[in-house]
């Protein structure tokens, strides 16, 4: 099987093991239109991983082959790479499976602890960080973590959590959402750190058309004649970004510009205006996206899933996007088109490297069938003539695509356009090659291959 049919059969069982039954950090703007109503509803599932600290204490004391280990560490590098790309959902499921191989891998069970927080799903981060606790109990971070996610229960029970939760299958976006009386760890996004500071994967700027769900919890002195609300239950209401780009918030003396800011920036900059109209002394302001409506992107041809995307983050990479879209099997390269620079890529499905190229709002994304390439062959071979290129193709495969040897040839001579019009060759010893002295060098379309004495 060609190296491009392996990577599209990858991306498809990607699509459809993992993108199949999680919601990634781009999602189809219909979907998103359907999913308004449902709001509201808490996100809690089942965590595989919730036992007793006493009944993880005695898991953890297993021992794991050498093999799994191995596989674990390779899973956990490979949710760290989605945790980057804010793909937490993702990130969970990979980190779950590293667990299962090493019970006593304290950082995968911290990193799930994560991002089932980022997720809101509070109860299975509290579980997740309990097995870190029962390996290490002197954890700071993890028991600091624990706690967050203790008091974002106490706020479900209360009632408060189910006006601002994600709906089921959505993913938090960004540590900003977190209520105004807890910090985030370090990771986590700040206020003090501006959107320059943050890699794209990382973060989302507000746009026209998103809607902000907004709580504000006035803390004030005796002395004001305003009575003081109680800091429990912070009232949130949902606002909508204009098409010019302002938060009309009634408190407000003027609508606020913010577009192009993150919910901290705009949490931020509602405090500095309740403080300057003397509203309150200590106000707390907590900013989240509730639909995200203006990083949109179209992805088109050769895939089951076609049509509008709204991206939750301001980078994507293009991997993620064609594995969500599900190449058909015959797409072999993707064009990208970037309108607001003019920019177009074209990129080889089987260039891993390439697709890692990030995804922008208002890119347009089109996949399509690889146009025919060839190379030539002549000399001692059985078949000799035009063959057809594939990625990835090396010396000694194109020479079995030729037929293989007749007689006893002794050297391939490899002839290559240098891009202006002449040709560069190169010689090749084939018994180097055969024994491994020399590597099976790579061809390339329009490559004229001659074997000689």
């Amino acid at each position: 099987m060609s190296l491009r049919l392996s990577i599209l059969k990858t991306l498809s069982l990607t699509a459809l093991f993992v993108l199949g039954s999680f919601q990634l950090n781009l999602v189809s703007a219909q979907a998103t239109n359907d999913q308004t109503g449902s709001r509201e509803r808490a996100n809690h599932v089942q965590n595989p991983l919730a036992v007793s600290v006493e009944t993880a204490t005695e898991t953890n004391r297993r021992a794991a082959s050498p093999e799994a280990v191995a596989e674990a560490r390779k899973l956990y590098k490979e949710g760290v790479k989605y945790v980057r790309a804010g793909l937490f959902t993702q990130a969970a499921e990979v980190f779950r499976r590293s667990v299962e191989l090493k019970p006593d891998y304290a950082d995968a069970y911290q990193a799930l602890g994560d991002a089932y927080f980022e997720m809101g799903q509070w109860e299975e981060s509290i579980q997740s960080l309990r097995h870190v606790l029962a390996l290490n109990p002197r954890d700071k971070k993890a028991r600091g973590r624990m706690e967050q996610a203790q008091l974002k229960m106490q706020r479900v029970t209360g009632g408060i959590e189910n006006a601002t939760q994600q709906p089921a299958g959505l993913q938090v976006s960004n540590p900003a959402q977190l209520p105004p009386a807890v910090s985030t760890t370090p990771a986590a996004v700040t206020k003090d750190a501006s959107a320059n500071e943050m890699g794209p994967t990382r973060i989302y700027l507000v746009g026209p058309g998103d809607v902000l769900a907004v709580q504000i919890d006035l803390r004030l002195d005796v002395n004001h004649d305003v009575q003081m609300r109680d800091p429990a239950s912070p009232p949130l209401t949902l606002f909508t970004v204009t098409p010019s780009g302002l938060l009309e918030h009634p408190i407000l003396t003027d609508p606020l510009p913010v577009v192009g800011l993150t919910v901290d920036e705009i949490s931020a900059r509602l405090e500095d205006a309740l403080k300057r109209r003397a509203l309150a002394d200590k106000p707390k302001v907590s900013v989240e996206v509730r639909d995200y409506v203006s990083h949109a992107i179209l992805v088109s041809g050769l895939v089951k899933e076609p049509g509008t995307k709204i991206l939750k983050r301001e980078g994507i990479p293009l991997y993620v996007v064609v594995a969500d879209a599900q190449p058909l099997p015959e797409a072999g390269r993707v064009s990208l088109v970037r309108n607001k620079s003019n920019e177009v890529y074209a990129i080889d499905l089987g260039q891993p490297t390439a697709m890692n190229l990030l995804v922008h709002a208002g890119d347009v994304i089109t996949l399509q069938a690889n146009p025919a390439q060839f190379f030539y062959v002549a000399g001692e071979v059985k078949a000799p003539g035009e063959k057809t290129f594939r990625t990835g193709l090396t010396l000694t495969q194109a020479i079995i695509a030729a037929g293989g040897l007749t007689g006893k040839p002794k050297e391939a001579r490899l002839a290559r356009d240098d891009g202006k019009g002449f040709l560069v060759v190169s010689r090749y010893k084939l018994k180097d090659i055969d024994s491994g002295k020399l590597p099976d060098p790579s061809i390339q379309p329009g490559d004229r291959i001659t074997i000689v004495d």
